[in-house]
Parts: C-alpha cells; sequence; structure tokens
C-alpha cells in the first residue's frame, strides 16, 4: 500500500470531550472488514480522556470552534483519496466502508449516503430511533458521509460558517454539479444515550 493509492479511505473524526463513545466508534473502525483505512482524530481541545483514547488509534489534530473546521483540517491532513466522516459518538457495522469503496470503485460514485439507527436507553431514545426511521431514502433529509477527496475539495469542503446544516448543504453541492449519490445498506448506529 502506498499513501496515494487510490483506495485508501480516511476516515475523520471530529472529538470534543468524547470519552464516553470514542473507543468503541474508533474499534468499529479498526474491525471494517475492509482493512486499507487511516484514521483521523481531529479534536476541539478535550479536558476529559479523549486525546488518550484517540492516540492509540488514529493521528491526532487540534483543531476548533465546531466540526465543520475540524472535518477540513482532517481532510487536509488525509493521504487517502475517499473521505468518509463520522462522528465520535457513531458504530459502524463491519461492511459500510467495504460497501462504501465498493460502491464508489464499481459504479464511480463520488459520495455515498451511509443510513443511520439511533441506539440508546429510555423512552426519549427510543422516539429518536422512530424519528430516524423515517429519514432512511429520503433524498431531502439524508447526507452523504463518504465522499472522492479530490471532488470534495474541489467544492470547497464544508461550510465552516454553518453549524448544523452543513451535511445537507454539502450534499446539494454535490448534487448541483451533476456528481452521482447514492446509498448503501450497511449502517451507522448512533449512541445517543439516554435521552431527556
Amino acid at each position: 500500500m502506498t499513501f496515494r493509492d487510490p483506495s485508501l479511505v480516511t476516515v475523520v473524526v471530529p472529538t470534543f470531550n468524547s470519552e464516553r463513545f470514542l473507543e468503541k466508534s474508533l474499534l468499529s473502525i479498526r474491525k471494517q472488514t475492509y482493512k486499507n483505512i487511516e484514521i483521523i482524530v481531529v479534536d476541539n481541545y478535550s479536558t476529559d480522556k479523549t486525546y488518550e483514547i484517540a492516540q492509540k488509534y488514529a493521528r491526532v489534530f487540534f483543531k476548533g470552534p465546531e466540526r465543520s473546521s475540524q472535518r477540513n483540517l482532517g481532510s487536509r491532513n488525509a493521504f487517502g483519496d475517499y473521505l468518509f466522516f463520522i462522528d465520535s459518538d457513531m458504530e459502524l457495522t463491519p461492511k459500510v466502508v467495504e460497501d462504501c469503496i465498493k460502491e464508489a470503485l464499481e459504479k464511480e460514485v463520488h459520495a455515498i449516503i451511509v443510513p443511520e439507527v439511533s441506539v440508546g436507553e429510555g423512552f426519549w431514545t427510543k422516539c429518536k430511533a422512530l424519528e430516524r426511521s423515517c429519514y432512511v431514502g429520503d433524498a431531502s433529509i439524508e447526507a452523504a458521509r463518504f465522499f472522492k477527496k479530490d471532488i470534495f475539495l474541489e467544492l470547497g469542503s464544508y461550510d465552516e460558517e454553518l453549524i448544523g446544516p452543513e451535511d445537507w448543504d454539502l450534499n446539494q453541492r454535490f448534487r448541483n454539479r451533476g456528481f452521482k449519490i447514492a446509498r448503501i445498506n450497511a449502517f451507522i448506529q448512533h449512541h445517543e444515550g439516554k435521552l431527556t
């Protein structure tokens, strides 16, 4: 493997006081059936054990104040030709990256949507899980997380002025320029904890 191998996937994980779920998240990346992966964690100067956990599994950078700027810094330091952005409370099922790279290479797709399932404790978490299940397949709500790096950079990366809708903004820029967006069936578990 060389660092410019077109099948290298860089997974970028922004963090801030993320010790609760971070190790589970990073281990799920390590346990992917597709092995040609590098992990970058971009931490917003956490005060808990986030850095200690992250440095066991990833290259670590520091940047704030929001996840768009963290993701963009990670993308600029990525060796992979594909970028996959997840949050620190997300756990990948084993074939997520394999399915993304197959879709990207075999069908010449430029961005990929990965469905999410909410998991956690309590009544309100179950409500969130039901709400999220209604999004599956809805192109107006779901947004891509896996991108061909050169196009991601060409389109200006995440808009650092946006806080919240940056995923959908980038997704729309891909669509507006005519780039192909697909979706896979393998999913991400989004750990909600115990919502109140």
